[in-house]
C-alpha cells in the first residue's frame, strides 16, 4: 500500500516517513510520495533521506496514492484538500487541527459518512496509551486539569494549532457532551473552564510549557499524571489499522466536537479582547 503526504513543513511528516518506512509498524504500508509545497526545500530533504517521490501537485499526489495524509501545519489549509482525497474515495489521515472552523469539519464527516470513506486523524496525544489510567480516575464529580503548550499569537491560525491537543484530550477523557465553555486569557496564557452535565475540566495553556501534565481532582484528593509525550507513532499506526480493517479509531463526532470546543474558545477570547 503507498501513501502519500501533503505538507512537509510539519515535523509529523517525517515521523509518518519514519514509522512507516523505517519500523515494522505499517506492515506493507509505506510512504511513498509526497507534495511539500509549503516547504519544497524540507521536501526535497525528506525525499532525499527517504527515498520518496515527489509530486508536483496536491491533484497528482492524490492519483498517486492508495491513502493520504494532510500533515499542514495550518489546519485552515486542510479542508480543500481533505475533500479532494474523500472525493477520490481514498482513506484520509487528517492531521491536527482537523479544522479550523466547525462548518469545515462538518463538510469533512459528512461526506466521509456518506460515502463510506474512512477518515482518522488530530492530535496523536488523544491515543497515548498513557491516558488509560487517567480515563478511569475521571468520574461523575472531578476536576480534570490539563496543562499544555498553546501559543494564541502562533502565525499557525493563532490558538488553534496548539490548543487543539488539549481539547482532544478534554474530550478523550471527558467526553463530547459538554454543555459550556467559558475562556480568558492572562498574559500570554488561555485558560478555559469547560462544563459538563456531572464534571468540569479545566484548560491551561501557554506558550512557555512543554511538558504533558494532568490532575484529576476528586472527593478532596488530587492525582497527578505526567504523560510522556510518545506519540510520535500513534497517527501512522491509527491509519494504517483503520485503512486494513475499516474500523475507524475515533467517531467522527470526535473530531466535530474537538472543532467546536475550540471554536468556542477562541470565540469567547475575542468577545474578551
Amino acid at each position: 500500500m503507498q501513501i502519500g503526504i501533503i505538507g512537509a513543513e510539519n515535523s509529523h511528516t517525517e515521523h509518518f516517513i519514519r514509522t512507516l518506512n523505517l519500523t515494522e509498524t505499517g506492515g506493507d504500508a509505506r510512504v511513498a510520495f509526497l507534495y511539500g509545497g509549503d516547504d519544497p526545500e524540507k521536501a526535497e530533504k525528506l525525499a532525499r533521506d527517504y527515498g520518496v517521490r515527489l509530486a508536483e501537485s496536491e491533484e497528482e499526489l492524490i492519483a498517486l496514492s492508495d491513502a493520504v495524509a494532510i500533515t499542514y501545519r495550518s489546519g485552515s489549509r486542510h479542508g480543500s484538500p481533505a475533500m479532494k482525497v474523500l472525493r477520490a474515495g481514498k482513506p484520509l489521515f487528517n492531521d491536527k487541527p482537523f479544522a479550523v472552523d466547525l462548518k469545515t469539519a462538518k463538510e469533512i464527516t459528512s461526506y466521509a459518512r456518506e460515502h463510506g470513506v474512512p477518515v482518522t486523524g488530530g492530535s496523536n496525544l488523544k491515543g497515548l496509551p498513557a491516558l488509560a489510567p487517567v480515563r478511569e480516575s475521571v468520574t461523575p464529580g472531578s476536576l480534570t486539569v490539563i496543562s499544555f503548550a498553546a501559543d494564541a499569537e502562533s502565525p499557525y491560525d493563532g490558538y488553534w494549532f496548539y490548543g487543539i491537543h488539549s481539547a482532544e484530550l478534554c474530550l478523550t477523557l471527558c467526553g463530547c457532551d459538554f454543555t459550556g465553555v467559558k475562556a480568558f486569557r492572562n498574559g500570554d496564557a488561555v485558560i478555559a473552564a469547560v462544563e459538563y452535565p456531572d464534571k468540569r475540566c479545566l484548560i491551561v495553556n501557554s506558550p512557555s510549557s512543554h511538558d504533558l501534565k494532568i490532575e484529576v481532582i476528586r472527593d478532596g484528593e488530587t492525582a497527578f499524571f505526567p504523560v510522556a509525550l510518545e506519540y510520535q507513532s500513534v497517527g501512522p499506526a491509527e491509519f494504517v489499522g483503520m485503512i486494513e480493517t475499516g474500523k475507524l479509531p475515533w467517531e467522527l463526532e470526535h473530531f466535530e466536537k474537538a472543532v467546536e470546543l475550540v471554536e468556542r474558545i477562541v470565540r469567547d477570547l475575542e468577545a474578551r479582547a
